[in-house]
């Protein structure tokens, strides 16, 4: 990636910063072997041996913000775009207006890396010591058929 464009991402993400603590969440996908039955295996968060995608957490706190971003790692042209983020259950942590970066800013070799991004908007009350979410994380790659689905955690502190 160009010079300008390591510096332009990083004075945006600074932007970002002002309130709270910026949170990137990167999904690695084998795009060459990723199939409907095999998301599992081909699809994760860069997380430790032994935990599942399901159960990979993101520990945040009120205004904080989430960065979300999908990469391939087996074929650099494919393109890994996440599509939607939705509430599956527990409680309701990140605003629901989720939206895209400059996705312009983003090109590298003719690739167009698409981020999604949202802010914290709750915090626990006194009788709780947190807040758990589990949300959806569907993306698309090319030259596959259909949408990918990971089920991740927030969890979010006072």
């Amino acid at each position: 990636m160009k010079t300008t464009n390591l510096l332009f991402i990083f004075v945006a993400i600074m932007s970002l910063t002002s309130c709270g603590q910026l949170h990137v969440v990167t999904l690695y996908v084998d795009t060459t072997n990723i199939e409907q039955g095999t998301i599992a295996a081909n699809a994760n968060f860069g997380q430790p041996i032994g935990i599942s995608n399901e159960d990979f957490t993101t520990h945040v706190r009120k205004r904080d913000r989430i960065i979300w971003d999908a990469v391939s790692v087996s074929n650099p042209s494919d393109n890994v775009e996440i599509t939607s983020i939705n509430h599956i259950s527990g409680d309701r942590i990140f605003e629901r207006k989720t939206g895209i970066i400059l996705p312009e800013s983003f090109t590298d070799k003719g690739i167009t890396q698409l981020l999604v991004a949202t802010k914290i908007r709750t915090r626990p009350a006194a009788q709780k010591a947190y807040l758990l979410e589990k949300y959806g994380l569907e993306f698309t790659v090319t030259g596959k058929e259909g949408t990918f689905l990971i089920d991740p955690v927030l969890k979010a502190y006072r």
